[in-house]
């Protein structure tokens, strides 16, 4: 597993806009950790989330989840991608959360990535995909890619 200070350029672009447009039916779990030491995991649409570099995202949660609690009380998390032709665990500090203007039911927090480990398969494995990941249909998918959020989190500043 290769490890990095910051992600590989095709995820910032996934991130930053592409995956919005692209990737309506998938899921990116967001690990954070509860009071008792255990990891939670939420998952996040790529409406949720947003580049603004290599090194910095924008994300936003539900105001009284147990993810923006975790955020708070322990501001660090793990963003997991998994691609076809690879996985990447994102690791990153989170800063201080603030209200969503355009949704009072989110709180948007900025990541400051710190460490990105990508899984790819070896060449002793050959060629390895991964065919299908966490998705999901919704019943009302304007709620969860909102352009207004999206273009909220596009504002914001990682720490």
């Amino acid at each position: 597993m290769s490890e990095f200070e910051k992600m590989p350029r095709d995820l910032e672009t996934l991130f930053s806009g592409r995956g919005f447009t692209q990737r309506h039916g998938c899921a990116l779990p967001l690990v954070t950790v509860d009071p008792g030491g255990y990891p939670r995991a939420a998952l996040l649409s790529f409406g949720e989330i947003r580049a603004h570099s290599r090194k910095q995202l924008t994300v936003a949660v539900r105001t009284r989840s147990q993810t923006a609690a975790n955020l708070i009380r322990r501001p660090q998390a793990m963003l997991y991608y998994l691609g076809r032709d690879y996985c990447a665990f994102v690791q990153a500090s989170a800063g201080r959360g603030r209200a969503c203007d355009c949704d009072p039911d989110r709180q948007i927090f900025p990541l400051a990535v710190f460490r990105v480990k990508v899984d790819q398969p070896g060449p002793e494995e050959g060629d390895v995909e991964v065919l299908t990941g966490p998705l999901f249909s919704a019943a009302n998918p304007d709620r969860i890619f909102s352009q207004p959020l999206f273009d909220e989190l596009g504002r914001s500043e990682a720490p």
